[in-house]
């Protein structure tokens, strides 16, 4: 930050730090699951037929996917839905640190820190209703299908922190 002339501002606000971090990322890959054996093989996550061109609902929070867009295959065959063909939505997240340093005679210092982060806490929705351990199937059967019921990230955390070096 700028060094001020005015000893007001110079004590205010000289020698300020600040950093940040602007996160962007696009929606993770979300498979549709049949929710069942319809192949009668016992394979885990077999997939549904995919039966729109476009899986999408409105892209609303009740509405991420479209149920229209999919069916179960028929009995004793696989489905068609490409793995990682459809998408959660987007997240974006800015994290910001503003510290000071206040000098007090030979190697004696203090810093003053605060930390934000989702400092403008921003909802971002997480992943249509998901039903495994590596968070990428979401079930055709699920009363909830299509819809997203949770965040991902986390809503706004601050923090503070003083550091006394000597």
């Amino acid at each position: 930050m700028p060094q001020f002339s005015s000893r007001v501002w110079r004590a205010v606000a000289s020698n300020l730090r600040v950093g940040g971090i602007v996160s962007v990322l696009s929606g993770q890959p979300v498979n549709v699951i049949a929710g069942q054996d319809r192949a009668f093989t016992g394979i885990q996550n077999q997939r549904v037929n995919q039966v729109l061109d476009n899986p999408y609902g409105d892209k609303t929070l009740n509405n991420w996917l479209n149920p229209a867009a999919f069916a179960q295959p028929p009995p004793g065959t696989l489905g068609n839905f490409r793995r990682n063909s459809v998408r959660a939505p987007g997240f974006w997240s800015i994290d910001m640190a503003l510290s000071r340093v206040i000098r007090s005679g030979g190697s004696r210092s203090l810093e003053l820190r605060v930390e934000a982060f989702n400092l403008l806490n921003t909802f971002n929705w997480g992943p249509p209703t998901l039903i495994n351990a590596d968070r990428t199937h979401t079930n055709f059967n699920s009363g909830a299908f299509g819809r997203i019921t949770n965040m991902a990230g986390e809503p706004r955390i601050m923090q503070f922190g003083i550091k006394y070096g000597f």
